[in-house]
């Protein structure tokens, strides 16, 4: 990561608190949004965070960040994650740590594997890697990192929902 993107990042998990792991989902929306998905719905307080079509594939995205290297996944995660698979989408829990040399962790789900309430590091996670998927999101997330953070920090959720909301391809559920 780019280390205007990082002190970007931290400055929004500064000021924002227990919003910062929103603030983070609806900039990786913008991202995916960026980089083509065809469609994309933002589940803001019920179920799997993102659902999407990306490069004609669906996908569920679960996104957690980490203050310490590691994420620990709830019970309805998990069943989530499960459900979303046996309707024919490729899940994933998508991990950000906060130091400078992380990147996005886009992890396979895979049913049984992880347990609930568990804490994972998120190099635990690296077996699972989506290269592809990080690869993706790389770039759009930086740029959507420094041209919109301001407006998370200024506006919270409710100023990157109206980013959203200009993608033809977003939806709010």
């Amino acid at each position: 990561m780019k280390l205007e993107v990082h002190k970007r990042l931290s400055e929004l998990s500064a000021a924002a608190g227990k919003d910062y792991g929103k603030l983070v989902q609806k900039l990786l929306a913008i991202a995916l949004l960026e980089a083509g998905a065809e469609s994309l719905t933002d589940r803001c307080t019920q179920g799997i965070d993102l659902e999407t079509v990306f490069r004609g594939k669906k996908r569920a995205i679960e996104i957690k960040t980490s203050e310490r290297g590691a994420v620990a996944l709830g019970k309805k995660d998990l069943e989530g994650l499960a459900a979303r698979e046996k309707d024919g989408m490729r899940a994933y829990v998508a991990a950000l740590g906060n130091r400078f040399l992380d990147e996005w962790t886009f992890a396979r789900f895979h049913a049984g594997e992880l347990q609930p309430s568990q804490s994972y590091s998120i190099t635990q996670l690296r077996p699972y890697r989506d290269r592809e998927m990080e690869r993706a999101v790389a770039k759009p997330f930086a740029e959507a990192v420094m041209a919109h953070a301001d407006a998370g920090l200024r506006g919270g959720q409710g100023a990157l929902d109206e980013i959203l909301t200009r993608h033809p391809a977003y939806r709010r559920a």
